[in-house]
């Protein structure tokens, strides 16, 4: 009986533990999971922004650049670096670059050409920068780059130095020269060799070196005045009158449009030209009669000094007569080689 009655219970209990395990799995599928969806990625910082936090030592030169690869926007950040240090400047169609952060977060850079005219600054000792970092994804490279005022001024203390040097020399020289020539071009020399010394002070100055100046700007303005008042006592002169026909004419021709004062006047400083005409020389020839003039152009200074002298000859040949050839001759002035060399030489010694 107490078998029977353990089977019984046992029974029982299956029945039981089966009924509550079908009711726990009807209850775990009456009830929905629910998961709740991870939280989006922070969206990524543009590489513009990025750059902007990167500083460079106190004191150093800071250029940034964005572009599509490495090179480009070092190139960039070089430029940068190169317009603070007020660099030389040429005249040119740059491609400009441009950074665009849209609303999702993604950076992209454009590239297009500017055909406006730009100010392009030239780095002279490139080698001397130093990146600070690059940073680059989404396709984007960005690059901080750095320079000291010291490493930036090297180029600048050499051409400022020459620069002087040759601006002391040409100065000196300008004022002990009297050849209206030589005066010119050390004239020339002088105001090229002042440009290049001010465009390395600048810079110098720029980058906070106080270099002094007062002696050599004094100097400079002291020769410039020396010129100004040589120039307003040159002249150019003609040494007596020209009273042959063919004389005048090629006179005519050789002078052009220069102002030339007669010798009569007070000659200080200038050229005073002369010009000999031969008596002609004719004869008959198998063409005819041919007449032909020996001429010849000096040039001297006020005191009589001799700078040049040049020479050539006038020719007519007539079928009749000896008139038809002279007159030849005259008409033939201008058409003479030497005619177009004598005007060259006579430009240069034009006061600028």
């Amino acid at each position: 009986m107490q078998s029977i009655k353990g089977k019984m219970m046992n029974s029982k209990l299956v029945c039981i533990s089966l009924v509550s395990f079908g009711l726990a799995l009807s209850g775990c599928a009456s009830k929905e999971v629910t998961q709740n969806p991870p939280p989006p990625p922070a969206p990524r910082v543009p590489v513009s922004q990025e750059l902007s936090a990167l500083v460079c030592p106190e004191g150093e030169l800071r250029g940034s650049g964005l572009a599509g690869d490495y090179d480009q926007a070092l190139n960039y950040a070089v430029t940068q670096i190169a317009t603070q240090i007020q660099s030389s400047v040429v005249s040119t169609s740059a491609m400009q670059a441009k950074s665009d952060v849209s609303a999702d977060g993604k950076e992209s850079v454009t590239s297009s050409f500017d055909r406006k005219s730009t100010v392009t600054a030239e780095l002279r000792n490139r080698q001397d920068v130093k990146v600070l970092e690059t940073i680059a994804h989404d396709g984007v490279v960005g690059v901080v780059a750095c320079m000291s005022k010291s490493d930036a001024a090297k180029p600048y203390r050499e051409e400022y130095q020459s620069a002087r040097d040759a601006l002391v020399s040409s100065v000196a020289v300008l004022t002990m020269t009297t050849h209206p020539l030589d005066k010119f071009s050390n004239y020339e020399k002088m105001t090229a060799a002042y440009a290049k010394y001010r465009e390395s002070l600048s810079v110098l100055q720029s980058l906070g070196f106080n270099e002094t100046s007062a002696e050599i700007e004094s100097n400079y303005a002291k020769a410039v005045e020396h010129f100004i008042e040589f120039k307003s006592k040159y002249k150019i002169y003609i040494d007596g009158a020209i009273e042959s026909e063919e004389g005048k004419i090629l006179f005519e021709q050789i002078s052009g449009d220069v102002k030339v004062q007669s010798l009569e006047d007070s000659c200080e400083v200038g050229l005073v030209l002369e010009l000999e005409v031969s008596a002609p020389t004719c004869k008959e020839g198998g063409l005819g009669v041919s007449c032909s003039e020996v001429v010849a152009l000096n040039g001297k200074s006020c005191r009589g000094e001799t700078y040049f002298t040049l020479g050539g000859s006038l020719k007519g040949v007539g079928r009749k007569d000896e008139d038809e050839a002279k007159e030849k001759l005259l008409k033939n002035v201008a058409r003479n080689e030497f005619v177009a060399e004598w005007k060259k030489e006579i430009e240069r010694w034009i006061v600028r």
